[in-house]
């Protein structure tokens, strides 16, 4: 999440266990394995790390690595406690989920990092094995709740990468999500059973040139450009928060503002430290 809470750390949960079976999975050692060497913890357990052993900067919990909507009956009063306890909370998720239990879900939520993994019913069946309309109903329904949400796309050469989907999701995200919303662009490695090429780094500087037509905050991920992954103003065009890797520095930050020109951001409250 690159505008909720920027330079601050958080503790991140997983299991094993997805609702998906993409072809690309990065993490299909957890999703569809059984890890040695896992163990329990408890509610409880969770609120008692955070408040002795989490680092001072530590905002709450990412329920993240694999999907936790897979184990939404620990999530679910974990979270509810974690929020009692007065820390955020938030999903790395595919977003496949159905709309009751979501909404029991949300109000305990604080942001979201959704997969929009393609823009087509043909991508979603043949190679993730799911559908996408229900992940773009999480979305909205999230945004509607008042969460922060983000969106990440993997891009694959050939299946998911046209400039025409590319387009479209670009269209979806500023028009039921905002313009304002973050949209990241991942490059694609081959792993698990996909054994295609990597993404070509044009692809990924045209994906974002695309999306910048109507989107505020566009991101490649797994490249080493930090550029593409710094916050700039969308006034000045200085750059506000530097990222290379996991070092954040909100050096261009007075508080939700801009320091050069003074526009308010889309930011939560932040930590100005490197």
């Amino acid at each position: 999440l690159y505008l909720f809470y920027p330079g601050t750390s958080i503790f991140s949960l997983g299991t094993v266990g997805c609702s998906f079976h993409c072809e690309f999975c990065q993490n299909w050692e957890i999703s569809r394995g059984d890890i040695p060497g896992t163990f329990a913890l408890s509610v409880e357990d969770v609120v008692e790390i955070l408040k002795t052993q989490a680092p001072r900067d530590c905002i709450g919990v990412a329920y993240t690595y694999s999907e936790p909507l897979m184990w939404y009956e620990f999530v679910l009063p974990a979270s509810r406690a974690v929020q009692a306890a007065g820390y955020k909370n938030v999903l790395v998720t595919n977003g496949f989920i159905n709309e009751e239990p979501l909404r029991q879900l949300l109000p305990t939520i604080d942001a979201l990092n959704i997969d929009v993994k393609g823009f087509t019913d043909r991508f979603y069946h043949r190679v993730v094995h799911g559908r996408y309309r229900p992940v773009l109903r999480t979305a909205v329904l999230a945004k509607e709740a008042g969460c922060h949400v983000e969106i990440t796309t993997l891009l694959i050469p050939g299946l998911n990468d046209s400039e025409e989907e590319l387009a479209a999701l670009t269209t979806w995200v500023a028009t039921a999500l905002g313009p304002d919303t973050p949209l990241h662009f991942s490059r694609y490695f081959p792993h698990y059973k996909l054994r295609l090429e990597p993404t070509p780094l044009t692809t990924l500087r045209r994906a974002r040139e695309i999306a910048r037509e109507k989107l505020r905050y566009v991101y490649l991920g797994n490249v080493a450009e930090t550029e593409s992954a710094t916050t700039y103003c969308p006034d000045c065009h200085r750059p506000v928060v530097e990222r290379h890797g996991y070092r954040v520095r909100a050096g261009g930050l007075s508080g939700r503002h801009c320091r050069f020109c003074g526009r308010e951001l889309p930011l939560t409250v932040v930590s100005n430290e490197v």
